[in-house]
């Protein structure tokens, strides 16, 4: 064939304008098969995952916990999945379509779940805070948590749950705990359950234990009468809920300075480091026969205990992975008057920050005696244990110093990053120096 001959069959073989419009079609059709799928079953479930996100992102938005950088994250992870479901969906070979369907299948089970795991937390959070809020007792004192000082009263009741209505409700864990968010201290001042007050409502005088029989309401004016203290928020709870809530958080670990036996339970307590589940660490928090202080040693096992509660409940793998088993195990156990919202917040600012707190203890100092008791018979004289003044003076003085410490320009606290990845980031190059640094020693 010749050189003309060759152009003429190439010209010949060149497509006509009808030819060209239907071929511009066709690509325009395969274009719209690859970006959504045809079947109106893979609509179907493209529907369904979505109405799963759309619940998923409003019980996201009434729980409130989470901070924003981590809400982006899982939204953009959320959209993204939707989006790489739809391009499998949407695609020609069977082998792709399959995988979409696993995905479709693993984003419902995995947002459906998540989605109702935060329904029954923020329920359960509602009603523990409801719970508190009694038609004549103490309301409470907010402020904003995140920037402001507070005090919470905790008081432990000597009841189990199958126990409620059967005896009288005595308040056996009187502490104060003065939390200052802004330098992250804690500060635990422990009351002893038999000091010698006077009743807010009858001003007799009576053990702090029994203020418990007349109600939270008279513990928490009783000791604000006492102190001269604004005491914000409180938080009541019986043997059970202590008992679930460390649980729930898989348990503590704490050190003992002394090795003893439960006289109630008979568990063995090592001097050093004890991994503790719940039962254990209640127990060793009730115990007073094995020692000669009695209720002193108590009190500082006690607050023991409540640390290595709040060290463990603060970490953000604990935050993360057991905040919904907590608030769950906490049940009709607990209660408190601290506005759910205030609880969001500090959980927000916590796994936000992702910083350690600083938690100092005290205890009002004393002696026992016998005296006369309003709740006990007039008859007759009963243990008391009479706080000494320099001692509360003293406590007093160190809540106020935490309460008014502010941070100082050199102090890490102010420049915490507002991002939740940062400060994650921030932590794990941390850990990892710690761990090298004990390497080389």
């Amino acid at each position: 064939m010749t050189f003309k001959e060759e152009v003429k069959d190439i010209i010949d073989k060149k497509p006509t304008r009808e030819e060209r419009i239907k071929e511009k079609q066709g690509k325009h059709a395969k274009v719209e098969l690859h970006l959504f799928p045809k079947k109106t079953f893979y609509r179907i479930v493209l529907l369904v995952m979505s109405m799963v996100a759309a619940v998923f992102l409003s019980m996201m938005i009434l729980m409130d916990i989470f901070p924003s950088d981590l809400t982006f994250l899982l939204i953009a992870l959320l959209f993204g999945l939707l989006i790489i479901t739809c391009l499998l969906f949407a695609s020609n070979r069977r082998w792709k379509r399959i995988i979409g369907i696993l995905f479709a299948c693993v984003f419902m089970v995995l947002f459906i779940g998540a989605s109702s795991f935060m329904g029954n937390t923020y329920a359960m959070l509602g009603k523990i805070s409801d719970s508190g809020k009694s038609a004549t007792g103490p309301a409470a004192k907010s402020v904003n948590v995140t920037e402001e000082p507070f005090n919470i009263y905790i008081t432990g009741i000597d009841q189990w749950e199958d126990e409620k209505g059967l005896d009288l409700e005595r308040s056996d864990v009187n502490m104060i705990v003065t939390v200052n968010p802004l330098t992250k201290k804690l500060l635990l001042t422990s009351i002893p359950r038999d000091t010698y007050v006077k009743l807010h409502t009858a001003q007799q005088m009576d053990k702090l234990t029994h203020t418990g029989i007349y109600g939270v309401d008279e513990t928490l004016y009783t000791v604000e009468d006492w102190l001269g203290i604004d005491l914000n928020y409180y938080v009541k709870m019986n043997f059970t809920g202590a008992k679930d809530i460390i649980d729930a958080m898989d348990g503590i670990n704490m050190y003992s300075p002394i090795e003893f036996e439960s006289s109630i339970k008979g568990y063995k307590y090592v001097k050093g480091w004890n991994k503790m589940g719940g039962s254990k660490s209640l127990y060793y928090a009730r115990e007073r026969k094995a020692f000669e202080g009695q209720d002193s040693v108590r009190v500082e096992n006690q607050q023991r205990v409540l640390k290595a509660v709040i060290k463990k409940m603060t970490s953000s793998t604990t935050l993360l992975t057991k905040y919904g088993d907590i608030v769950a195990a906490a049940g009709d156990n607990m209660s408190t008057n601290m506005p759910a919202n205030d609880m969001k917040a500090l959980v927000r600012m916590q796994m936000t920050d992702l910083s350690e707190w600083d938690i100092q203890t005290q205890k009002i100092e004393g002696e026992y005696g016998e005296d006369y008791v309003a709740s006990l018979s007039s008859a007759n004289k009963y243990s008391i244990y009479r706080p000494d003044e320099q001692s509360v003076e003293k406590c007093m003085k160190k809540i106020d110093e935490v309460e008014n410490e502010r941070p100082s320009e050199d102090d890490n606290v102010l420049i915490r990053n507002k991002s939740f990845i940062v400060n994650g980031v921030n932590r794990v190059l941390e850990k990892w120096k710690e761990k090298l640094g004990q390497e080389d020693d």
